[in-house]
Formats: structure tokens, C-alpha cells, sequence
């Protein structure tokens, strides 16, 4: 039987943890490389993204590590990100909150500009086996006009 004190302590470590891969996955937005990203994604992996997405075809969702790579690889077309700052994070045994800005700059247009994101994520054995995107579509929207 653990004893309360070891439990915070491996609580704690999974904290680091899950926070530690939130910044890595971010960076790895912003260099646009998507296997970096999905090496952090369990195998059965299910990715959704919420918004006004009629005109966006990969919202999802979708399920397995070949589909999410498909779905991003499909946002990376069309965006690159340009760089995210945190605001918060929340942690809760193995499912994590984050809200944040990202830069985004839209390939078509040229524009470029922050969208407020908020990501739900659940972490099993230390990889992402749930991601929930609720994005600023009226952001998006703008940047998608010519």
C-alpha cells in the first residue's frame, strides 16, 4: 500500500510530466513537425477539434495515430504556428486543461493573428490518448478572408 506522501509524490511527477510535454508538443507546433507531435499520441489516439469548422474539413473526429497525422498534416496546409503562450494550465489526475494564444498565420491570405485555444487532453501511460481543440472560429474566420 502506498503512503499518502508517495502518492502526492508520483501525483507530482505525472504533473511535471504531462506539463513538461504540453510546452514540448506546443514547440513542436511551431517548428510544423508533425511527427515530433504524434510521437507524443498513443496508438488509438482520438482527436477532435470544436468550432465553426463548415469550411474546414478536418475537425473531426478522428481516431488512430495515421488519422490525427492526416487531420494536422491537412492544418498545416492551410496554417503555421507561429508560436503559443500559455496562460493556464489545469491538472487533474490524467486529464490536463490548457488555454492559450496562438499565433497563426494563414498561408492563403498572408494574415496572421492571435486565436484563443483551449485544449483538453488525456494522458495514458504517458502519452496523449485524448485531444479536444475548442478554437476561436470568428479568429480563424478573419484570418481565412482575402
Amino acid at each position: 500500500m502506498q503512503s499518502l506522501q508517495n502518492l502526492a509524490q508520483l501525483a507530482s511527477v505525472d504533473r511535471e510530466l504531462f506539463e513538461t510535454r504540453i510546452h514540448y508538443m506546443l514547440d513542436l507546433c511551431s517548428q510544423g513537425n508533425i511527427d515530433g507531435i504524434i510521437g507524443y499520441f498513443s496508438e488509438d489516439v482520438s482527436y477532435q477539434m470544436i468550432g465553426n469548422w463548415s469550411m474546414f474539413p478536418y475537425a473531426g473526429p478522428v481516431r488512430g495515430k495515421p488519422a490525427v497525422k492526416l487531420a494536422f498534416a491537412g492544418i498545416f496546409t492551410h496554417f503555421q504556428s507561429l508560436g503559443s503562450t500559455v496562460h493556464d494550465i489545469v491538472i487533474d489526475g490524467d486529464r490536463v486543461a490548457v488555454r492559450r494564444t496562438t499565433i497563426l498565420r494563414h498561408f492563403g491570405t498572408g494574415r496572421s493573428d492571435g486565436v484563443a485555444v483551449v485544449d483538453f487532453v488525456r494522458f495514458r501511460d504517458g502519452l496523449v490518448a485524448e485531444l479536444t481543440e475548442v478554437l476561436d472560429s470568428l479568429a480563424i474566420a478573419r484570418l481565412e478572408e482575402g
